[in-house]
């Protein structure tokens, strides 16, 4: 049943309040589905469009729709036919499953993809956008039965999508690095780093340290292998966050 119209924006609010106190990706997600059921969506799917050389895998950040159509929806390339996601090509404001049958003229291969998520309950769904600045792309999906889909619904959505995208998003990439496994830096790497910290070049680090300038870059090249660092800049960030140096 709908909610009152004040009531949307009450939900949004709430919800984001409560998701900002919240740490772990198993507390975001069951927090996010909780809410998304409030709305009448039994299922989510998170993800991000794949750039050049990433696979639509690891650009995933969530989801729970039942693994027999998740491998049939990757089997068939069902991404590339899908008429809910070719939509993206043309249109970047929020939509619905519904929006789609009612405004494009489908051919029967498209509406039976649509219709498929009939088998496992999900007549309807949204599809809700989130772009970046630099013109990336994310997804946020939800679907059900009978889910509100009204205009005030519509809005309150928008801002749950917005924010347990991005909330999902640290919370995997917190995990990720909480899985490295971080070599120590030997003393020499571990001083040098230290001035690599405030500034100081390779040539000054040589007359600090009585060595050679290129026994420094070696030093510092060594240390960034060990903190799985392209740059110097986010070598230091990853010394200071191991504890190998400080500011």
């Amino acid at each position: 049943m709908p909610f009152e119209s004040d009531e949307y924006s009450k939900r949004a609010l709430d919800f984001v309040e409560r998701l900002q106190r919240l740490k772990t990706y198993d507390e975001i997600c069951k927090h996010i589905l909780k809410e998304l059921a409030q709305f009448g969506f039994n299922y989510l799917t998170s993800f991000s469009i794949p750039q050049a050389g990433q696979s639509f895998k690891d650009c995933m950040w969530f989801n729970n729709r039942p693994q027999d159509y998740i491998e049939r929806y990757s089997s068939q390339n069902y991404v590339l036919k899908d008429p809910v996601v070719t939509e993206l090509r043309k249109n970047l404001n929020p939509y619905s499953w519904s929006d789609v049958r009612r405004t494009r003229e489908l051919k029967k291969s498209e509406v039976n993809i649509i219709d498929e998520a009939r088998e496992w309950g999900s007549r309807d769904g949204m599809m809700l956008q989130i772009v970046t600045n630099s013109g990336l792309v994310s997804c946020f999906c939800p679907c059900g039965l009978g889910p509100d889909l009204s205009p005030r619904a519509r809005t309150a959505l928008e801002v749950i999508a917005i924010y347990s995208h991005h909330a999902l998003r640290r919370a995997l990439v917190q995990n990720q690095r909480d899985d490295v496994v971080h070599i120590p830096l030997t003393p020499r790497e571990r001083e040098i780093m230290q001035w690599v910290a405030v500034g100081k070049t390779d040539d000054e680090i040589g007359e600090i340290l009585l060595i050679a300038s290129t026994t420094v870059t070696q030093h510092v090249e060594n240390a960034k292998r060990k903190l799985d660092a392209l740059r110097r800049t986010y070598a230091v960030v990853q010394a200071i966050r191991f504890g190998e140096i400080s500011l």
